[in-house]
């Protein structure tokens, strides 16, 4: 039941909303109040918020799950990279909840016990695997935070300057995007567990801009550098950070002042083939490019650079859109981590395999606009990169933080397009490590043709023999006697229309000896003939206990292209001296046999197409990973990767 009293600094009212909550800040003279039974006591004024221009309000309203919810309080907490706000959220089930909009991303939550003793803080490193509430979760972020103010109704006490210990992990398991988060700043930790949403799912009413309370996110708030006075463009609340694009000091964007967070350091200014401020139009949306770095590996000597721009959507938040030596990717934030061993050649994210490509140190050398971290020249993250083209997934770390990116390939142009520029981007170099392999749909294509040509050939050579070819002329049995010099002629046969090919097969009972037999087809009405020799032999016996056998005791003679006509065969037989006995042998005449050999010759030919494809596929393959500094089987080619992935690891990893 909502709770009233008035506020014994100003007298104002003061309603507590919930039963739960013991802890507020009163909204005129901002003294931090507690509850006493029916009474309030003042624990002095609460720090003011700094300004920012998100969306959500104290009173703003939304839905999760079905079930509707109130904002009615809210802590501001800083860390290194910059600030975030934490709303707490009252349904209308009387449950509490708190949604973070860090960075764009807002992530709800709830208090949940968490099933088993949880570690020290630290204990606990980025990549670490935890058990929560019976759920599977990676730790992502470690941050030591510090709490600057707050506002409305809270179920806990807290005063401005208190410090947050904080651990967020985001699960590797199930189908969304879970996330949690540790608090270290009760004993014992408190744990809360929920997932990650896009803003129109909580289908938000009653929003700040609505109220005109500021300018709502995506409009550009317009600044001046305090060093040079050059003009600076702010676009979103979760902007950190604006590096000057006239002298490129890196500012700090938490208010107006604009302190200065690092000074700029001499280098030769870079001026980015898309400016700042071009709008691209990417999946049907509008984004601005509103920040730029340059940053650069070194392996053995040489520096590998690629760009970043950073761009922004009003409502879609910020993506990434990088380019390295001509070749671009569109680079997307990965809510739902994967599961990674340090050291294995390959990881799994949505069912695609991913491997392992190369790894270093990256360090950023050139920075101008707007970043949602604390940007500065010099910073280095330890990065993985696995591909699956046109995909690449990029692990990036450091001793207190883990995330995860997805690019996709995006030809160039599609960028020169989406932007409408008019100076064309600098030609390709060499092959991308996710360029989706050129030559692939045409081995699809091959391969498909390859399949249809092959069901054609079996379809046709199964026709052949079942059906239209094979057909027996001639069937009869003859014995070839020793002593008798005569020919044998055997039955006429009929060819009502020419053959392609006319079969004479021999099956004897040779038993240890050889019958050699001259052979003269006739035509009998033009007497036009054709001749052939042939011999059959068939030996076995034993030796030392095992059997043994050579020849055989059947023969086929083949005779082409004969025209139509009447025909019959004259045999001339010759029996060995040595083993003079009778020879049986049974003699078929078969006209136009289906001719295996061909077919098969037919599959070779067919064959050569895909490997020859395949060969193509292949080339392109190895001219791609012969840059690679990581063999899929799991070595290393070089010390360069094995240094980067251990100063990444620093982080926790091992």
């Amino acid at each position: 039941m909502p709770f009233s009293a008035n506020c014994p600094s100003c007298g104002a009212p003061v309603v507590f909303k919930s039963s739960a909550s013991f802890h507020g800040v009163c909204e005129f003279c901002r003294s931090t109040l507690v509850r006493h039974g029916g009474d309030l006591e003042n624990l002095g004024r609460m720090a003011d918020l700094l300004e920012d221009a998100s969306p959500l309000r104290l009173g703003s309203e939304g839905r999760h799950r079905g079930v509707h919810f109130a904002v009615v309080g809210r802590i501001q907490l800083r860390y290194e990279a910059g600030i975030w706000n934490e709303w707490y959220l009252l349904f209308d089930d009387q449950r509490g909840g708190w949604l973070s909009d860090a960075g764009g991303e807002y992530l709800i939550s709830f208090l949940t016990p968490p099933g088993a003793p949880l570690p020290e803080f630290a204990a606990l490193m980025p990549n670490d695997e935890l058990k929560l509430a019976g759920r599977d979760f990676i730790v992502t972020n470690r941050e030591e935070a510090l709490c600057i103010s707050g506002e409305g109704e809270l179920p806990f006490a807290f005063g401005a300057g208190y410090p947050a210990q904080l651990v967020d992990l985001r699960a590797s398991d199930g189908a969304e995007a879970g996330f949690a988060s540790i608090d270290y700043s009760e004993t014992p930790p408190l744990v809360f567990i929920g997932e990650s949403l896009p803003f129109a799912a909580f289908k938000f009413a009653n929003l700040r801009d609505e109220h005109g309370g500021s300018k709502p996110a995506g409009v550009v708030k317009a600044l001046q550098c305090p060093v040079c006075g050059g003009a600076i463009g702010l676009h979103d609340k979760a902007v950190q950070s604006v590096a000057c694009p006239s002298c490129l000091t890196v500012l700090d964007a938490a208010n107006q002042s604009l302190s200065i967070l690092q000074k700029a350091v001499a280098a030769t200014r870079i001026e980015p083939v898309i400016p700042l401020g071009s709008v691209g139009h990417f999946l049907g949306k509008d984004w601005t490019v509103i920040g730029f770095q340059q940053r650069v590996i070194r392996a053995e000597g040489v520096d590998y650079p690629w760009q970043e721009f950073l761009l922004h959507h009003a409502q879609e938040g910020f993506r990434w859109l990088v380019e390295a030596s001509g070749h671009w990717s569109w680079v997307t934030p990965v809510a739902k981590p994967p599961r990674y061993q340090v050291g294995f050649p390959s990881v799994i994210h949505n069912v695609v395999e991913f491997r392992r490509y190369s790894a270093g140190t990256a360090v950023t050398r050139y920075v101008i606009g707007e970043f949602t971290w604390k940007v500065k020249v010099g910073e280095t993250w330890e990065i993985i990169d696995f591909v699956a083209p046109p995909q690449m997934l990029s692990r990036e770390a450091s001793h207190n933080e883990l995330s995860w990116s997805l690019g996709d390939y995006l030809p160039q142009d599609e960028v020169m397009a989406a932007f409408k520029l008019k100076t064309p981007l600098p030609e390709p170099v060499g092959i991308a490590m996710n360029q989706p392999n050129p030559r692939a749909e045409g081995h699809r294509r091959v391969f498909s043709m390859f399949w249809k040509f092959l069901g054609l050939a079996v379809v046709a050579q199964a026709l052949w023999f079942f059906v239209l070819g094979g057909r027996t002329l001639v069937d009869q049995r003859l014995v070839f006697s020793p002593g008798k010099d005569e020919p044998v002629t055997t039955q006429t046969f009929r060819l009502d229309k020419p053959a392609r090919n006319l079969v004479l097969r021999h099956d004897t009972d040779l038993d240890n000896n050889w019958l050699g037999l001259g052979l003269t087809l006739i035509e009998k009405t033009s007497g036009r003939a054709w001749t052939a020799q042939s011999e059959i032999a068939y030996w076995h016996g034993s030796d030392g206990g095992e059997s043994w056998s050579e020849g055989d005791r059947a023969r086929e003679l083949v005779f082409r292209d004969l025209p139509a006509g009447t025909y019959y065969f004259v045999i001339d037989p010759e029996i060995s001296a040595e083993k003079p006995v009778s020879v049986a042998d049974r003699i078929k005449v078969v006209r136009d046999q289906a001719a295996w050999s061909n077919f098969f010759l037919l599959l070779v030919f067919l064959a050569g197409l895909p490997m020859f494809s395949r060969y193509r596929v292949s080339a392109f393959e190895t001219e791609r990973w012969k840059d690679a500094d990581f063999l899929s089987s799991g070595g290393d080619f070089g010390a360069d990767d094995s240094d980067g992935d251990s100063g990444g690891d620093s982080g926790g990893d091992d």
